[in-house]
């Protein structure tokens, strides 16, 4: 591996922690332009990465002691069929489609965001009734993001979520570490005999991100909600210029 993947895989670890998003927006380019893999092979690898560095990043930061569990069951339950579904979308659609979709959705959602007024508040709404139905068919529709892109979503889930009804960002983010285990894991599976694997390079990136989760802990417990959404907004913008220009 270059000296470049080395000093930029730890920040895979920082953005899921920090964000409980970005791992995989920072794991594909990282597998494409800097170890030299095809782009199917890539995502398929991002996704066994992000899965196991999301893992990290929940059991260090105990997410599941602060999720709402119905709304979380609805929207694993989604996300399980559409990780199925968009796995194998993801093996049948051009690099230039994905470029583009990739491109078009974080640039909604950064627009989305910037619209919202800022959640650092206590979590309200926990005696709230769930939109089951509707929490399932968001879930199912990011879990065809996470099987098509080969990134765990987190960039989308949290951002739905706050809408769902999670009225914290910080707590979002831990919901969004849970999802993007299973949704990765399923769609990790799906391609798995599909396309080629870098053992060893996914192992050396996966151990310098786990890292990252480490510096990302400790820098999310002293930036406050409404900080933590600006930087997430100016990452989506970013994110999106970077993957449109790959693309055309």
């Amino acid at each position: 591996m270059s000296l470049l993947v080395i000093a930029l895989a730890p920040l895979v670890g920082i953005c899921l922690a920090i964000f409980g998003a970005g791992g995989g927006m920072l794991t594909v380019p990282l597998l494409t332009h800097g170890v030299g893999l095809p782009l199917k092979s890539a995502i398929a690898a991002s996704l066994w990465i992000v899965m196991a560095v999301s893992m990290i990043a929940l059991i260090r930061q105990r997410a599941w002691k602060q999720v709402q569990p119905k709304l979380l069951a609805y929207f694993m339950a989604g996300g399980v069929i559409g990780s199925w579904v968009g796995a194998h979308a993801g093996l049948a659609v051009s690099d230039t489609v994905q470029g583009v979709m990739f491109a078009l959705l974080v640039w909604f959602v950064a627009w989305w965001m910037s619209r919202q007024g800022p959640v650092d508040r206590a979590l309200q709404n926990q005696s709230q009734p769930c939109r089951c139905l509707l929490t399932m068919v968001v879930g199912a529709a990011l879990g065809m993001v996470t099987g098509v892109l080969g990134v765990g979503g987190g960039f989308l889930i949290v951002p739905a979520l706050i809408w769902l009804g999670v009225s914290d960002f910080k707590v979002a983010v831990s919901h969004s570490l849970i999802l993007i285990v299973i949704n990765a894991a399923v769609a990790a599976s799906t391609y798995l005999g599909r396309v080629e694997l870098a053992w060893q390079p996914m192992f050396w990136i996966t151990a310098l991100a786990a890292s990252g989760c480490l510096v990302g802990g400790a820098m999310m417990s002293r930036v406050t909600s409404a900080r933590l959404q600006q930087m997430f907004r100016l990452l989506l913008l970013l994110v999106g210029a970077i993957m449109l220009y790959d693309a055309i």
